[in-house]
């Protein structure tokens, strides 16, 4: 025996798959779709929430699925096993990438080289020179601020920091508080770490990467982050995802109210609100200006100095294999 109001339920249920079939035939055939992987605490998870955040995705017709992964490692995996399409990844790792047989290409930068060399306010510390004999933190002994920064000082002051100077593997959130302690006298921290330092007048910033490049002969505008995409993405989902990444990177430079949602989603740990200012100007600074072969001739001009000073066993590679990137991806 039918139970009350069940044909009535089943009715509801019956339009509602019907409007649910109807609906997804639409999206299918309006809207193209791309899966995104996000490394935690990256800010590639910034531009695909304001893409959400300002509707970008409805104006272009474009479904954003974006899955966050615990490291970069991570990313790398599900870009290989076709889980997500597109990630962000570094200059050189892209190189790395395809000689392991990851079919991925470079297709558009998402980010400069940006940040520099912090020291306390009152330090004593005045130019690269002053660096000979200190100990200086860095996150890595490859990245890539450290790496500059020894082709610099070996070009300008005679001396290569890792052989006259002491350089400490010290994890970016924490450089504050060794420098603090004395423990070292220089960081080289991620670019909104050291934004935040400056901001609260206690540090200085003695170099910028900028200036670091200008030195060696180098544009100071250099990419270090790109948007990489596996090979079998579909070029005009593709092209789309780069046009909404750079609509949604022109509406947060002007938009505050964007900004408060972003701090309180979770997307960034930004423990005094003072510091929002530094925190979005520093973004701002690290935007690209466009992509071009003139561009990637940078980076390869900057991946052959880094590896004359640190070696192609540091590096990781022994030439940056400029078929790893595609300038035709301009919306």
């Amino acid at each position: 025996m039918a139970q009350p109001g069940a044909g009535r339920r089943w009715g509801r249920w019956a339009l509602a798959g019907a409007l649910l079939l109807a609906g997804g035939a639409g999206a299918q055939a309006g809207t193209r779709s791309i899966n995104v992987g996000l490394q935690a605490g990256g800010t590639l998870s910034w531009v695909t929430s304001a893409i959400g955040y300002f509707g970008i995705d409805r104006e272009l017709g474009l479904r954003v699925n974006a899955r966050t992964y615990a490291s970069k490692d991570a990313t790398r995996v599900a870009l290989r096993s076709g889980d997500t399409q597109v990630v962000v990844d570094d200059f050189l790792e892209v190189t790395l990438l395809r000689g392991r047989g990851f079919p991925v290409t470079a297709v558009y930068p998402f980010s400069l080289l940006t940040g520099g060399v912090i020291v306390p306010a009152a330090s004593d510390l005045r130019t690269v020179a002053d660096l000979r004999g200190k100990t200086i933190g860095a996150t890595s002994l490859t990245d890539k601020t450290l790496l500059l920064l020894r082709a610099f000082a070996r070009a300008k002051a005679g001396f290569d920091p890792m052989t006259a100077s002491q350089v400490a593997s010290v994890p970016s959130p924490t450089m504050e508080q060794f420098m603090t302690r004395g423990e070292i006298q220089a960081g080289l921290p991620f670019w909104h770490h050291g934004a935040r330092m400056v901001s609260g007048g206690k540090y200085r910033q003695l170099i910028s990467t900028g200036e670091l490049l200008r030195g060696l002969g180098l544009k100071p505008d250099v990419p270090l982050l790109y948007l990489v995409a596996r090979n079998d993405t579909d070029p005009g989902t593709l092209r789309l995802f780069v046009k909404a990444v750079l609509l949604a990177e022109e509406r947060m430079r002007r938009d505050d109210g964007y900004w408060d949602a972003m701090l309180k989603e979770g997307l960034y740990n930004l423990p005094d609100r003072a510091q929002l200012p530094a925190l979005r100007a520093q973004w701002a600074a690290g935007l690209p200006k466009g992509w071009s072969a003139a561009d990637l001739n940078n980076t390869l001009l900057l991946t052959r100095k880094m590896i004359e000073v640190a070696g192609p066993d540091v590096v990781g590679l022994t030439r940056l294999d400029t078929r790893a990137f595609n300038t035709r991806f301009r919306p």
